[in-house]
């Protein structure tokens, strides 16, 4: 699956970067001079994945013209200014719209590494030219107010020859369409830093023009370091954790325990278990301060996760005083059934949550897996735990039932006991033997061999 999504990924940057550089539709428009005399610094990304060029006008104070181009197949592209860090950048980020016909365009405002916040104060009006036309995803804007931005901490320097940006692009596909401007998001795909001059960009105003040639050059613009392929290596690890311990690790501890009455290693999968869950649930915390979706712990995946964790904890120390109580008394404790069915509500919690978890992390293609996996393991350690008990019941009545009657009871041992040399005669009254009082009658020995071997037992009282 993972080398059909490489692949998959790869087919899409190729087409995407192919259809960004057209040969079609080498400029914006060919007809409107102002484009085609206006200043302008443009930057091509190496995946060439997104392109953009800045103009600031020489006869305005607060104007900045721009233009972003994003082939289809790429599924976000965004421009961060006044920083080579995602902290404090102001960042134009566009997206497909729901329809896929136009392009939706999101200031948003970046506090670290972390999914950018839209911000209603940054004021951009959409320019002649933005839409979607010749496979690409293209924004000709004006930002009324973005030289300087969250309280001057942030700022473009337009006096700048190596002004810091950066830029970064989401995954190949388009997960994304929607006409809302807080558009959920991925972790970027490809990203980097680039500086670009702003005073070459300095002229008169307009939407300056980005050549769109196989061999079109960067203009005023020095690209610095990048990185291709990325993925949130948090949010990959608490999937395949929790995933391996809800579908592996938790029901073979269970499954040990029904087979084989191995309580010793129940004890050590379930403490390893334990383990796993809280590294696991270190990482979910830590991806959720990550998404603008999560950060507030409301959602289904999340509240269910933190219960999930209580019980866990509470689960594992009913299991170990359950089991410390049962080793001194060797009698069950009323522990024992709340520990039970609590493990088997974790259980089913814990699968449930994981397909409330891939549709959170915008990945629901995930589910199908889950399914899979889950439509074979339970079955499987049920058929197993079934066939062993059909086969120990069976095992248990063959050895209780009656052999038939014996015909030779004396070659039992002990069975002439009371007979034979062993026994002794005594002259009774009237020159009579009398033998030992196991020979006076049937009954009086029947009664004492029931004696010697004790309350019958109940096979019923094996567990």
């Amino acid at each position: 699956m993972r080398s059909y999504n490489i692949v998959s990924r790869l087919a899409l940057a190729s087409s995407a970067a192919l259809s960004l550089l057209a040969p079609s539709a080498l400029a914006q428009d060919a007809g409107n001079t102002k484009q085609s005399t206006t200043a302008g610094s443009v930057f091509i990304s190496p995946a060439r994945d997104i392109a953009f060029a800045l103009n600031v006008p020489n006869d305005s104070t607060t104007d900045l013209y721009f233009s972003i181009m994003m082939p289809n197949g790429v599924s976000w592209g965004a421009i961060g200014l006044g920083s080579d860090v995602m902290e404090n950048s102001l960042m134009f980020l566009i997206y497909p719209s729901a329809s896929g016909q136009d392009v939706t365009m999101s200031p948003r405002l970046s506090t670290g590494h972390t999914e950018p916040v839209y911000t209603p104060d940054i004021k951009v009006e959409a320019l002649d030219g933005t839409g979607f036309s010749n496979d690409t995803y293209i924004f000709n804007g004006r930002c009324s107010n973005c030289r300087t931005w969250n309280g001057g901490n942030g700022k473009v320097n337009v006096e700048s020859k190596a002004d810091s940006m950066i830029y970064a692009t989401g995954e190949p596909g388009n997960y994304l369409k929607t006409d809302a401007l807080d558009g959920p998001l991925k972790w970027h795909y490809n990203f980097g830093v680039f500086t670009m001059d702003m005073v070459l960009a300095t002229g008169p105003g307009g939407v300056p023009v980005i050549d769109r040639s196989p061999d079109s050059k960067l203009v005023g613009t020095v690209q610095g370091e990048s990185e291709r392929g990325s993925t949130d290596a948090k949010l990959v690890a608490h999937a395949v954790i929790m995933v391996f311990v809800f579908l592996g690790v938790y029901p073979f501890g269970i499954f040990v325990l029904r087979l084989g009455g191995w309580v010793r290693w129940h004890g050590y999968n379930q403490g390893f278990a334990l383990a796993l869950t809280i590294m696991g649930s270190g990482l979910g915390f830590a991806v959720s301060s990550s998404y603008n979706r999560s950060k507030s712990y409301n959602t289904a995946h999340q509240v269910i996760g933190i219960l999930i964790f209580i019980f866990i904890i509470a689960q594992f120390a009913l299991g170990y005083f359950h089991h410390r109580t049962f080793k001194k008394t060797q009698q069950t404790t009323k522990m024992a059934p709340i520990h039970v069915w609590l493990g088997r509500l974790m259980l089913v919690l814990g699968v449930v949550n994981a397909f409330l978890g891939f549709p959170l992390a915008l990945s629901p293609n995930y589910n199908w897996a889950i399914g899979g996996l889950a439509l074979f393991i339970f079955p499987a350690m049920a058929f197993i735990l079934l066939t062993k008990n059909f086969i120990s019941k069976r095992w248990n009545k063959s050895k209780t039932e009656p052999k038939g009657y014996n015909l030779e009871p004396w070659q039992q041992p002990n069975a002439q006991e009371g007979y034979g040399g062993s026994a002794t005669y005594t002259q009774g009254p009237h020159g009579q033997n009398v033998s030992t009082s196991g020979m006076n009658s049937y009954a009086p020995y029947q009664a004492q061999r029931t004696a010697e071997l004790g309350p019958q037992q109940s096979s019923r009282e094996y567990v």
